[in-house]
């Protein structure tokens, strides 16, 4: 179930880089780092990489995240609010994988959280192509 969910996490972030010229909406260059981050992320094998890994990657995104929410102009808001609250979701469940007593345990959890963060990011994905 992870592997499906990453799959449509990395479909979410895929290239549709329309690029950040001069005049484009603010918030451009800090979501494209966020979808840079998050493209890493799931990328990120938590089995095999370790849940290190992966706290590694998550921490990335919430520093572009917390920049991309800081920075957009009003038209990407609403969709990077959505996506900042599915990682917030994300994050809690991730914790969840220490308290439980690893990945297996959380497992669920995680998966719910990765596959709202998906759908997150095909909505802020959609914006980004319409606005930057």
């Amino acid at each position: 179930m992870m592997a499906i969910v990453l799959a449509l996490a990395t479909a979410a972030c895929g290239d549709g880089d329309s690029g950040s010229s001069t005049g484009a909406t603010s918030g451009c260059d800090e979501v494209n780092a966020l979808k840079g981050s998050l493209t890493a992320l799931t990328q990120i094998d938590p089995v095999s990489d370790g849940t290190d890994a992966l706290e590694s990657a998550v921490s990335d995104v919430k520093t572009d995240l917390d920049a991309a929410v800081s920075a957009v102009g009003a038209q990407l808001q609403p969709a990077v609010d959505e996506v900042k609250t599915s990682f917030d979701d994300l994050e809690t469940a991730l914790q969840g994988v220490s308290s439980a007593g690893g990945l297996g345990a959380a497992a669920t959890e995680v998966g719910n959280a990765l596959a709202k963060l998906g759908t997150a990011l095909t909505g802020l994905t959609s914006e980004i192509t319409q606005t930057c």
